[in-house]
């Protein structure tokens, strides 16, 4: 290992690796990645020069943590330049409790970070919460899965999740305008096909109807007839925009708990949430084909009227 292999570089926060391209700086013998103090222009840590700072290995921050620590559990000093993770490895693991879980400290740091003061603060703590809950998917599995337009769909979920009212039924109406008005291409859109068929089916319903009623019987019914099929029409899009999100809801779920099972590593990183936002994440090309199938729907219906 060479001298500065695996310490902490104080401006990127990132450790050195082999044969790294490492400057020191004149003054107190701090290291950093060349490209660091290029940016910087100066040593990170130059506000310490004037107290006599002299890089012996770990940083002002690292030795701070190693001496309380140390003082935490009465174990002497060792050698000033022994890694603070060597001496986590080497000699704390018998005198400090266990490390909370990575995930644990990710939400202390992230309810720091937001504040109690912020009238979102509530909110947004439930979408980092990663507990599974029973509909047998956590929220954060949720949000991450629904990738885009978080705000609206954490908050639909968050409402089917929880119990409304003295009978404690859960709810599953949340208005989504693009459901229906954009339909069948916003489900094709949020990856579900099947959906989008039905939805591309209801809406073609009743033109496909009118298009089959003998011109006998269209001429006596007149103009109320098309009235009726438009209304149809109406209310097919508004059955969508409002139980639309719940489908999604159901559809999330249902992927989440597939992908569960096939992904190969910890279900509790970031590497999982990563990959789960890039599965679920919307798609513009079925966004175009239910625009086609739609238009393509549509032009058979009038064909089919001659």
């Amino acid at each position: 290992m060479t001298r500065f292999e695996n310490k902490l570089c104080p401006a990127c926060r990132v450790r050195f690796v082999k044969n790294a391209d490492v400057v020191v700086c004149p003054t107190c013998g701090t290291p950093h990645h060349r490209s660091c103090y290029s940016i910087k222009g100066k040593c990170v840590l130059e506000d310490l020069h004037a107290e006599g700072w002299s890089w012996n290995g770990l940083l002002p921050d690292e030795l701070k943590e190693r001496e309380e620590m140390l003082k935490a559990t009465g174990l002497p000093l060792v050698e000033p330049n022994k890694a603070l993770d060597e001496l986590r490895r080497e000699e704390l693991p018998a005198k400090l409790p266990a490390a909370p879980p990575p995930y644990e400290e990710e939400q202390r740091m992230f309810e720091e970070e937001l504040g109690d003061d912020n009238p979102f603060a509530d909110l947004f703590k439930k979408f980092s919460d990663k507990e599974i809950g029973e509909d047998g998917v956590s929220m954060h599995e949720l949000v991450a899965f629904s990738a885009t337009s978080v705000y609206h769909y954490g908050k639909a979920f968050d409402t089917f999740r929880g119990k409304s009212g003295a009978s404690g039924k859960k709810r599953i109406l949340s208005l989504n305008l693009s459901s229906g008005l954009f339909a069948p291409m916003f489900q094709v859109y949020r990856k579900m096909h099947l959906f989008g068929i039905v939805s591309l089916l209801l809406l073609l319903a009743p033109s496909v109807a009118a298009a089959l009623v003998p011109d006998d019987l269209a001429n006596a019914a007149g103009n109320e007839l098309m009235v009726l099929l438009q209304l149809a029409n109406i209310f097919i899009r508004m059955l969508l925009c409002m139980f639309g999100d719940y489908v999604y809801y159901r559809h999330c779920i249902s992927r989440i708990k597939k992908f569960r099972k096939s992904y190969d590593g910890d279900t509790r990183s970031e590497d999982y949430y990563l990959a789960l936002y890039e599965y679920g994440k919307p798609s513009i090309a079925g966004a175009a084909i239910g625009c086609l199938a739609l238009m393509f729907g549509y032009a058979s219906v009038v064909y089919l009227a001659g």
